[in-house]
């Protein structure tokens, strides 16, 4: 008798887990076509802002159409700007998420390493795959769901999303984007792929291995678990 009921105890433990598990995921955010940014809401940030790293800060998110610093402006939290492309030069987010500007993206820190006393690091860009996006939404919604993806007002997520009740589950489905990366060596940054990649390798030799790690690694130029093995593999090394 005590060992059924030892087992009954453990399948529902099991069973609640599973529970709990699945509603988790369910419950994880993702940024869908009204509500196109990296977080879901906006949070305290440090923004550093022109040639004098003047600090400012305010409750920030990151957009994804163009990877563009967006904060609430007034103190009704409701009015939401989109600072000028080119002005800023960093974010810290209050969870330690650290964007720089690459060519006027905000694009995120990856990994930071310092070598010999030079920093390095790795930078991820994610953008909406405009592609995907405008063969979803091409022919419904589109007014609804363009005006937020180019950068209409903005409530809150969940304001956001009930507010365009009209929207099929279908058109909920999490934003594809895009990723590009960023390598800081040597005090200069450049785009982590192939041709570039290849062109701040020592050698000859180095670059022979480089072509034959990517084959046999099956490296790809928008994978954050690749350009990791690539970043720690040949450049934290040198």
């Amino acid at each position: 008798m005590q060992s059924k009921n030892i087992t009954k105890f453990f399948l529902t433990v099991l069973i609640s887990l599973c529970f709990q598990v699945s509603g988790h995921a369910q419950d994880k955010y993702y940024p869908v076509a009204v509500w196109p940014f990296i977080y879901e809401n906006f949070s305290d940030a440090r923004i550093f802002v022109g040639k004098d790293n003047k600090v400012v800060r305010a409750k920030a998110n990151i957009h994804l159409r163009h990877t563009t610093l967006w904060f609430i402006s007034g103190k009704d939290s409701k009015t939401k700007l989109e600072a000028q492309p080119g002005t800023i030069n960093k974010i810290i987010f209050s969870n330690g998420d650290t964007y720089y500007n690459i060519d006027n993206k905000m694009c995120k820190v990856v990994r930071e390493d310092t070598i010999n006393g030079n920093i390095m690091r790795l930078y991820k860009c994610s953008t909406i795959d405009m592609d995907d996006f405008n063969k979803k939404y091409q022919m419904t919604h589109m007014g609804t769901v363009e005006s937020s993806v180019l950068g209409a007002g903005f409530a809150d997520f969940s304001t956001s999303v009930a507010n365009n009740n009209a929207l099929t589950r279908e058109d909920m489905e999490p934003l594809q984007t895009k990723n590009t990366f960023y390598i800081l060596k040597d005090g200069e940054t450049f785009e982590a792929r192939e041709s570039e990649i290849l062109s701040h390798l020592k050698d000859k030799e180095e670059r022979r291995v480089y072509r034959g790690f990517t084959r046999s690694a099956e490296i790809l130029y928008s994978s954050e678990n690749s350009m990791l093995n690539v970043y720690k593999t040949f450049f934290l090394k040198q």
